[in-house]
């Protein structure tokens, strides 16, 4: 059993994969509340997940909490979490001006859709952030856009306006809002979508007919939305850490 964990800004997601690297399942906690682990570990340590666990992978966005969570995975499944960027890199170039500063996230999610596609793509991720990276035809990540995700614009906007309540937004297909609920989620919703589609073209100007690949918590919310996505990868990053640690592995036997 491998065990790739994900760990954003908003959740961390753990993928559960067999010997054979096959997908099983995933389970999520909110980053917020990192001692829901102990509840996931309850619930697992009666099955045979726990005794088969042979590697633990970890790509993080949030290093205050990566050796809390290292020590917790160690103690409870008896394997050293290794962490992308540290103990293994992402086989990809980062083409841009800061490359050291660019998210492991971002890495691991274009290294694996290039992997995929091999072909200019674009990975738009549907998180806490709304996320754009352009790989190109070398399979190089050659730069991005980041924006606002949907929940952050909705909190900004019950936060620094006085009436305005706190919305989930919805896909409303009426486009002119008849309330304050309807009014906030189509340009809250609709908003975000047109500015990802806006982008895409953008992006896609500059690539020429690339691929596009939607990931995170929301892709599966705004990809019928956008024409432009040719294919929603909810496990991106995940199957991209295990992928990029076969990679590492694969190159330091050939040495």
């Amino acid at each position: 059993m491998i065990i790739c964990i994900d760990v954003g800004n908003t959740n961390i997601d753990f993928g559960f994969f067999d010997d054979e690297d096959k997908y099983l399942f995933r389970e999520r906690l909110p980053t917020s509340r990192v001692e829901g682990i102990l509840n996931l570990w309850e619930r697992l340590r009666d099955s045979n997940v726990v005794s088969s666990v042979e590697l633990v992978l970890l790509a993080s966005v949030r290093p205050q909490i990566d050796a809390s969570l290292a020590s917790f995975m160690k103690k409870a499944f008896r394997v050293t979490p290794q962490c992308a960027g540290h103990e293994f890199g992402i086989p990809i170039c980062a083409r841009v001006d800061e490359p050291a500063k660019v998210g492991i996230d971002r890495l691991v999610n274009s290294w694996e859709a290039f992997r995929r596609t091999k072909a200019p793509t674009i990975v738009v991720s549907f998180g806490t952030a709304m996320v754009f990276d352009a790989v190109d035809a070398a399979g190089e990540l050659v730069g991005g856009a980041i924006a606002p995700g949907l929940r952050i614009q909705a909190l900004a906007l019950h936060e620094h306006c006085a009436q305005l309540p706190l919305v989930d937004p919805a896909p409303y297909v009426e486009p002119i809002g008849r309330n304050t609920h309807h009014a906030m989620s189509v340009g809250l919703f609709h908003g975000q979508v047109g500015a990802a589609r806006h982008l895409l073209r953008q992006f896609s100007e500059k690539l020429g007919a690339p691929r596009v690949l939607a990931t995170g918590g929301d892709a599966t919310r705004f990809a019928p939305f956008i024409p432009e996505v040719h294919e929603v990868v909810p496990n991106l990053t995940l199957e991209g850490l295990l992928h990029a640690w076969r990679a590492h592995e694969a190159g330091r036997r050939r040495k």
